[in-house]
């Protein structure tokens, strides 16, 4: 088995440790965690992607996605099925990502009249 191999192997058995765990509906023991939906986490990732936020975009999705997913304990081993999912989509294709600019205008325009929101704990 090559260096590359064990690296490879060693990175599928924790996220195979990860997945079992949250199986369970337990919390994972991290401070930041993923807890929306994988198809919100694949949208995101790509996204992300897409804009060259990684790396000056000199990284593949396979890459960004499996150190997101280790980052955030949360594995998506089937990422370009859920992609094709979402390109499937007929309405929005980018669901999420209209989402999260809905809802931080919402929150910039709370703030602009004055209405702000307690910090979370």
């Amino acid at each position: 088995m090559t260096g590359s191999q064990f690296i490879k192997l060693k990175s599928l058995i924790k996220s195979l440790h990860t997945f079992f765990l949250s199986v369970d509906g337990s919390k994972p023991e991290t401070k930041l965690y993923w807890s929306g939906s994988k198809c919100d986490f694949v949208e995101l990732a790509y996204g992300l992607l897409e804009a060259k936020c990684f790396n000056d975009g000199e990284i593949d999705i396979q890459e960004a996605i499996n150190c997101l997913s280790e980052m955030l304990s949360f594995p998506v081993p089937d990422f370009y099925d859920t992609f094709r999912s979402i390109r499937m989509r007929t309405n929005s294709r980018t669901h999420f990502l209209n989402e999260l600019k809905d809802k931080l205008d919402q929150r910039m325009e709370d703030m602009d009249n004055g209405i702000f929101k307690k910090k979370r704990k």
